[in-house]
């Protein structure tokens, strides 16, 4: 699905996911920061840095699901 949206964007775009694609898969014990890694790189895939930020820099609930919809204790 990205790979359609990055080709329709244009050809640049489309060899940026491919090269990204085409990287070594990196070691989580030498990357533990992966909005810093993207900040990093953003010169190299501007495109990609920029959807990955999005993505990424969403933080998850930090309440469980049951607590968030459970009245009961308000009762």
């Amino acid at each position: 699905m990205i790979a359609i949206q990055m080709a329709k964007s244009g050809k640049e775009n489309f060899d940026e996911l491919r090269n990204y694609l085409a990287l070594p898969v990196v070691d989580s014990n030498i990357v533990t920061d992966v909005l810093k890694w993207w900040k990093e790189n953003e010169s190299t895939y501007p495109a990609l840095s920029k959807m990955a930020r999005d993505v990424l820099g969403v933080s998850g609930t930090g309440v469980p699901i049951e607590r968030a919809f459970s009245f009961g204790s308000d009762l």
